[in-house]
């Protein structure tokens, strides 16, 4: 029987090597179809992103652009007319309008109608005027008045706390979770839930409709009888009744009030608000709410317009939600 080569691979280690050989195949295969799919994964991952981009700045584009055409239409409005009422064409809801690549939707409402908690202050002392309409509409909605004590507090620039209903930093660093008071007008109408006896949603949430808040660098801002709520309208005398304020309502949906004389001189009205000096029939500050969907950016932003005697329009302060 011939005697194999000591050289020559066995019939075993042939397949070995041929198994080897497989192995190493299929794992560069493996390794190359890895590397692929994560090239193909971080290039979809780009495009999205992108587009992401590009949509986030299309909705922006829009948003200012509402921004712009709501100040044409308040500029317009003061040439027409010397008034502001809820029957005016700047009083608009704009629903959902297509737009390309999404839609978007805008609504103007007037901030004088409601009670502005920065003015509360004038001059680092408490305007009794305000402090008055707050009391009384607190009142009305069944919520103790003395919460005035601590918005005070809150935006004044002192640390003393006002008694017995005020509260300061000595009140608000001893909360589970502690902060400092602002010592500053507030910037929007939610952080009013950070100041004593706000904390309750369900007292925030009864006062939110009515309440707004807005910087005016120290000048009292009236409101507007054309267009404030009921309630709003009650809290301008402690004579004022509910059906008296829907009467005021029903007569300016027919007719605005052109003037306070003509204001005072309804339903004898000058018996029961005998000082008109913070009260008005036009605006001079106005909220624009809107909402741009495009694609996969959602943004709403907040506006706050500000209108002078002569008709022209800026743009105090904006905020933007992303969702």
């Amino acid at each position: 029987m011939p005697r194999r080569h000591p050289n020559h691979p066995t019939l075993s280690t042939a397949k070995q090597q041929r198994g080897v050989a497989i192995i190493t195949a299929l794992l560069i295969v493996t390794l190359a179809a890895t590397i692929s799919i994560t090239i193909s994964t971080r290039l979809q991952l780009d495009i999205r992103r992108t587009g992401n981009l590009v949509a986030q700045d299309q909705a922006q584009f829009y948003l200012f652009a509402a921004e712009e055409w709501s100040q044409r239409i308040l500029r317009q409005d003061k040439k027409d007319s010397k008034l502001d009422a809820l029957t005016e064409s700047w009083a608009f809801e704009l629903p959902p309008l297509p737009v390309d690549g999404g839609s978007i939707q805008g609504k103007l409402t007037d901030l004088q109608a409601c009670i502005n908690v920065n003015a509360l202050l004038q001059n680092n002392a408490i305007n009794i005027t305000t402090q008055n309409r707050l009391n009384r509409l607190f009142r009305n909605l069944g919520i103790n008045t003395n919460l005035t004590q601590a918005i005070a507090d809150w935006i004044d620039a002192d640390l003393e706390t006002t008694s017995p209903n005020g509260a300061e930093d000595g009140y608000y660093l001893n909360l589970p979770h502690p902060y400092r008071t602002a010592n500053t007008p507030l910037q929007s109408l939610s952080e009013l839930r950070l100041i004593k006896g706000f904390e309750n949603s369900e007292i925030y949430r009864r006062v939110e409709p009515y309440l707004c808040a807005y910087a005016t660098a120290g000048k009292e801002i009236p409101i507007n009888v054309n267009t404030a709520s009921a309630e709003v309208l009650q809290s301008l005398s402690a004579d004022m009744t509910k059906n008296l304020a829907n009467d005021i309502i029903q007569r300016r949906s027919e007719e605005a009030f052109n003037n306070l004389k003509e204001f005072t001189g309804f339903a004898n009205l000058k018996t029961i608000i005998k000082d008109t000096r913070n009260l008005s029939t036009s605006s001079e500050y106005f909220l624009l709410r809107t909402h741009a969907i495009i694609g996969q950016a959602n943004k709403t932003m907040y506006s706050i317009i500000y209108r002078d005697e002569s008709g022209k329009t800026k743009i105090i302060t904006r905020s933007q939600r992303i969702l």
